[in-house]
């Protein structure tokens, strides 16, 4: 580890082993009086960075606020088609999902609705080029070959970057990878650029690699790309006092975030084995907002509102763009039954 706070490729390592190390293991088993069965189960999504359900995590917060009879499982993610197929398939009840993967679940059916907007994505993903390849702006990136995971929201923010300035899939080599083995091919050069987020991209923008667009450039094109809080039907439908409980934690750990990064840090440099510069660092780039914020119809507006919310009018056009580009074949006649934001309006 370097005293700058730099992630190495060692440090991705170490990330990537403690991710997997008890991810699938219940936090609470340790807990006195726990050899009686759980009244409920919360099984609770979470990707290997820096991000909130992971300081969750660290600090057993989940488990605290869910309650003693509550059993809650961990459940390591590293995409959006990962956390579909598992509520799906009725493995996972809440994780935080970026827009374009939850309106691909939307537009299958699942049984699934967004509760929460997690945070807005701006520098923390974003498109880094090696710098020997003569890459200056997005334009240049045709006939290149560039890493990205698909059906994800680096997917979309790279197709809608690349419709600005009049390129499409068919100009540029799209290579879809996993997180983890974004670094690796960089390295072997078997790619010219990656779409990525934390924390493979501190991994690339730390070794040289230049960002030559972001979700900051899409904010600023009038396109929003967000990450939401995505639960499973019959869970909150079962279970909506939990669904309650995790969205109150999540408010009170992303005040920590903004306010106090370094209470944060110190818990999740040994956690992850990074430094606590790196972990502020990455803090810096988390922008949420408060349930008083995403109640106005600027986002999610609030409960049995009819007006046409930003939340809705980012979904639909993120969704046309989608279908356009052949990522879903067909789209529900409103978006409105899948944005639930009477979980947040309990909080205000």
């Amino acid at each position: 580890m370097t005293k700058t706070g730099q992630l190495t490729r060692r440090d991705f390592a170490r990330i990537s082993t403690n991710f997997g190390i008890a991810t699938m293991a219940a936090s609470v088993a340790s807990l006195p009086g726990m050899a009686l069965a759980a009244s409920a189960e919360a099984r609770l999504g979470h990707f290997s960075s820096t991000n909130q359900q992971n300081y969750a995590r660290a600090i057993g917060s989940m488990e605290k606020v869910m309650g003693p009879d509550v059993e809650v499982t961990h459940v390591g993610v590293s995409a959006g088609p990962q956390i579909l197929t598992a509520m799906a398939s009725n493995e996972m009840d809440l994780c935080n999902l970026g827009s374009s993967p939850m309106i691909v679940g939307f537009a299958k059916g699942l049984p699934i609705t967004m509760v929460s907007i997690h945070k807005i994505i701006k520098a923390a993903e974003a498109l880094v080029v090696k710098p020997d390849q003569g890459i200056e702006t997005i334009a240049d990136i045709k006939g290149k070959r560039i890493g990205l995971p698909f059906n994800t929201t680096v997917h979309f923010a790279l197709l809608a970057g690349m419709k600005t300035v009049g390129l499409t899939a068919a100009d540029v080599t799209l290579i879809n990878l996993k997180t983890d083995a974004i670094t690796a091919a960089w390295d072997s050069g078997s790619i010219d650029g990656a779409y990525i987020w934390y924390p493979a991209l501190d991994i690339l923008q730390q070794s040289g690699g230049k960002t030559i667009f972001s979700g900051e450039d899409l904010i600023a094109q009038g396109t929003f790309v967000f990450d939401a809080i995505v639960v499973r039907d019959e869970f909150k439908q079962n279970h909506p006092e939990l669904v309650v409980a995790y969205l109150k934690e999540l408010v009170r750990i992303n005040k920590v975030y903004r306010d106090e990064p370094e209470v944060m840090a110190k818990t999740m440099a040994p956690f992850l084995q990074i430094s606590e510069e790196t972990a502020i660092r990455y803090a810096g780039n988390t922008h949420s907002l408060t349930p008083e914020e995403m109640l106005t119809d600027t986002w999610m507006g609030r409960p049995g509102s009819t007006a046409h919310t930003g939340a809705l009018n980012t979904i639909e056009q993120q969704a046309a763009f989608l279908k356009e580009a052949g990522q879903i074949t067909s789209l529900p006649e409103s978006f409105r039954s899948f944005v639930d934001s009477s979980f947040l309006a309990q909080l205000v």
